[in-house]
């Protein structure tokens, strides 16, 4: 167990995540398609002796105003450990409100399906709703570092994940 734990922290810090939100834009009735529309996602790579980890997660968002946008994203991951290997797949809807300058909410529905680790036979879905509060650090023109910090609110401690708390750093292109 303690080995998957060590994987699940490789994973999250082999991990860069790309989630752009188009900059300071004012988004109004004049505002076209384009303008309200934003594209972004992952990629992680991690390894090591034993194990192999890849993560594809593209995102398509819509900036419903200059401070709320909601959005759509699917995942994929290649999962290698010993012997053990599977092709997790999964979804997410999310929604991000500007609460202050720097502060935003964020809430997301995610879902995973993957071979149950326990018996290495039956395929289970995961699901998430982890709801948080994140912090935009600019560091150019267009770009900003950004943590969430968000708390699941259907974590099962039976399943996959160990903590109810979910906490996320990107960066935004």
């Amino acid at each position: 167990m303690k080995k998957i734990g060590i994987i699940l922290t490789l994973i999250v810090l082999g991990s860069i995540n790309l989630f752009a939100q188009k900059g300071d834009y004012v988004i109004d009735e004049k505002s076209n398609l384009m303008d309200r529309v934003y594209f972004g996602g992952g990629f992680g790579l991690s390894g090591g002796s034993n194990s192999t980890v890849i993560t594809v997660s593209p995102i398509v968002g819509y900036m419903v105003s200059s401070r709320f946008s909601v959005g759509v994203g699917a995942t994929y991951q290649y999962f290698k450990f010993n012997n053990f290997t599977d092709n997790q797949y999964g979804g997410l809807l999310f929604a991000r409100m500007n609460l202050f300058k720097q502060v935003f909410g964020y809430a997301e529905y995610s879902f995973i399906n993957q071979i149950d680790y326990r018996d290495g036979v039956n395929r289970i879905t995961i699901d998430r709703l982890p709801i948080g509060l994140g912090f935009s650090q600019r560091v150019g023109p267009r770009s900003s570092f950004n943590v969430i910090a968000a708390y699941d609110m259907l974590h099962d401690a039976r399943q996959y994940y160990d903590s109810p708390w979910v906490i996320s750093f990107f960066v935004a292109l």
